[in-house]
């Protein structure tokens, strides 16, 4: 290798590292958002959308056993560092737990934040904040995330919230704030605010009808407000994830205005990131859902169309008979998504560089746990050689399929 291709390859590496990790660090997923979807989110807004502005790279999306990804496997890669199998939460493909940002942070004394417009346990909140051989196992994730010791989960399911789970959050001292007038009225953590029995109300859906819930803005700013209340700094996770759902049905409205109310935070979080200059601020979509694309297609082969969107009506600014809406799947696929952000040098080239770019943070196995497994009452326990009496979940990670167990912290 000559001297002169040395060096290109040098300066090439010299994104991906980090001097340290920033005081704050923000890192927000529109889930499943394709380009075609902002260029129909500007055209309804009839302006230039504050993501647009901030753009600056692109990302590669796989996981370990596919070419596409699933949110699980995505999440797990911006989190911890490895690509896994589609369907993990936080473990590697032989199952074993490893570091999530949001425990990394912890470790730093830095306050953690979990927001999305998904129920809490889906793929993405889950990602950075619980472990599960499987994205279904909702009651390990939940149970995991009351036992974290994260400081701020936003979100929806609240079916979730057993009164057990009510209580155990009690214990620990959370708020649980249920609508956004008493979110509004929190002022310091730790709060696990649920607002929807399940996903959050879609926006297009809040537009004709008051809705007592907040938006993702609303709890983007309670979030900054609460999390910077620490001397450390924070983790910030916030996920639009509402774009992806309407992708996935083809329901072009449902994900313009989740993109739209995502663009609202993106704005909002850049304005205090302006404000605090030790703050990194990552976009990035986990990977894109549906293949939109929006062709001219001249009068005579209108017959032949691809499904065009279920609410066209609903659209707002957007002319369908302009453009046609096509949707390729029905899923994911495997292009590259865009980077943005407040800081171009932070440039993860995959999924899985996001720790390393954002805080110089190498993928990290959380340790193993010896000791005596017991059940009662369907709910297993660990006694540690020390006679210490350890639940699944709330108090360790336990994989039913290898049945093992692990701390939480390293």
């Amino acid at each position: 290798m000559n001297l002169r291709k040395a060096f290109l390859l040098f300066l090439c590496a010299l994104p991906l590292l980090a001097v340290g990790a920033p005081r704050n660090i923000i890192v927000m997923i529109p889930d499943g958002c394709a380009t075609a979807t902002l260029t129909v989110a500007r055209e309804v807004k009839g302006a230039p959308l504050a993501l647009e502005g901030v753009v600056y790279g692109l990302v590669q999306t796989r996981s370990a056993n596919s070419e596409v990804t699933d949110s699980a496997a995505a999440a797990t890669a911006m989190s911890c560092g490895a690509l896994t199998y589609n369907g993990a939460i936080s473990v590697d493909v032989d199952r074993r737990p490893m570091l999530t940002f949001g425990e990394w942070a912890k470790a730093q004394n830095k306050a953690v934040g979990i927001v999305t417009t998904d129920i809490i346990t889906g793929a993405t909140p889950a990602a950075f904040s619980a472990h599960a051989e499987n994205r279904n196992q909702t009651d390990a994730l939940i149970e995991g995330q009351i036992g974290s010791g994260i400081d701020l989960f936003l979100g929806g399911g609240k079916e979730l919230l057993t009164p057990e789970r009510r209580e155990a959050l009690k214990a620990r001292g959370y708020a649980l704030p249920d609508n956004a007038q008493a979110l509004e009225a929190v002022k310091q953590g730790p709060v696990f605010g649920l607002f929807g029995k399940n996903l959050l109300t879609p926006m297009v859906a809040r537009r004709n009808a008051p809705c007592a819930e907040p938006t993702l803005r609303d709890m983007s700013a309670k979030a900054l407000e609460l999390l910077s209340q620490d001397p450390d700094g924070f983790f910030l996770m916030i996920e639009g994830a509402q774009i992806d759902k309407g992708a996935h049905v083809h329901d072009l409205a449902w994900s313009v205005h989740e993109l739209l109310a995502f663009d609202d935070a993106v704005a909002l979080v850049l304005d205090w990131a302006k404000a605090h200059p030790d703050t990194v601020v990552l976009i990035a979509p986990d990977h894109e859902t549906g293949g939109l694309t929006l062709p001219r297609v001249p009068k005579e082969r209108q017959g032949l169309r691809a499904k065009r969107i279920r609410s066209a009506t609903q659209i707002g600014a957007y002319k369908p008979e302009a453009l046609d809406v096509c949707y390729s799947t029905g899923d994911h696929t495997a292009v590259d998504v865009f980077l943005a952000g407040n800081t171009p040098t932070v440039r993860p080239f995959r999924n899985c560089d996001f720790p390393v770019a954002l805080a110089d943070r190498d993928t990290t196995y959380l340790p193993e746990l010896t000791g005596t497994t017991v059940e009662k009452n369907g709910i297993r326990f660990l006694i540690t050689p020390n006679g210490t009496r350890l639940r699944a979940n709330y108090d360790a990670i336990y994989i039913p399929s290898t049945q093992k167990w692990y701390a939480r912290q390293l």
